[in-house]
């Protein structure tokens, strides 16, 4: 990035980009501010883009950066993801760590969308977004952040998206975590009715961790009754279970509950 210095004029549009709207700045807005030709703002605003003044979200859309450590968002990256597509909401660890119950650094941003969306980079992050159909995209509130409205999964769907688009080891053991430790922070009623709405492996899944963690898992076991086949946490699951028809990792047999088999 170049060590560029604004000009007067450049300062001024800025400012009054910032005035009329805030962070997040179209280029068409750009240009009837800037009072210049279309052609000639179009380069302007490039040159802007490129000296870090601007930070490009999507195809005509820019973010103003922190005059102060210029190249950097001012802009949540809860925003970002949501103005990168507009029909998605925010999930997995990034929900789990907007209710406090995620604490690590995350680089990468992944959401949930009806349809196909490329992967970006922006402002240093990355943001992914996981493809579902309109029977699984529920489960989000609108929150305000930084003046911004942003769909937001809640913490049960969080949990369910975890298990249902990436199940690892180290997936699972996280929601069995949060099921364990931080069980008063969850709404039981809310994620039951998720969970009557989820696939068939997902719920299975919550049936084990429910008994690993000792929650009733009663009413999850009314949702499996009489299906047939089985299920894997894992691709490279082999201990089965015979209470849920679920093949489960080794790694699962620490918890030392007798009836995961079962």
């Amino acid at each position: 990035m170049k060590n560029t210095i604004l000009t007067r004029r450049d300062s001024r549009l800025l400012e009054d980009a910032i005035i009329a709207y805030g962070d997040v700045v179209s280029f068409d807005q750009l240009a009837a501010l800037s009072g210049m030709e279309r052609e000639y703002a179009r380069k302007r605003i490039s040159q802007l883009a490129a000296q870090g003044w601007l930070v490009r979200i999507k195809k005509g859309l820019y973010a103003l950066s922190d005059i102060s450590s210029r190249g950097f968002l001012r802009l949540s990256q809860y925003v970002v993801a949501q103005l990168l597509v507009e029909d998605s909401y925010v999930s997995f660890e990034a929900a789990l760590q907007y209710h406090g119950m995620y604490d690590q650094l995350l680089q990468t941003i992944r959401s949930v969308a009806c349809k196909q969306s490329k992967t970006a980079e922006v402002g240093g992050s990355t943001y992914r977004f996981t493809k579902t159909n309109e029977a699984y995209f529920y489960g989000w509130e609108i929150v305000v952040i930084e003046g911004h409205q942003v769909k937001m999964a809640t913490a049960e769907k969080a949990l369910l998206d975890l298990l249902m688009f990436e199940r690892t080891i180290y997936v699972t053991d996280l929601v069995l975590e949060i099921l364990r430790d931080q069980h008063q922070a969850l709404d039981w009623d809310r994620l039951q009715e998720y969970l009557a709405r989820s696939t068939l492996t997902v719920q299975r899944i919550c049936g084990f961790l429910f008994d690993l963690t000792g929650i009733d898992s009663t009413t999850v076991a009314t949702l499996v009754i009489g299906a047939k086949g089985s299920s894997r946490v894992t691709k490279q699951s082999t201990i089965y279970s015979h209470k849920w028809r679920l093949y489960y990792d080794e790694h699962f047999t620490q918890y030392n509950r007798d009836d995961i088999s079962v």
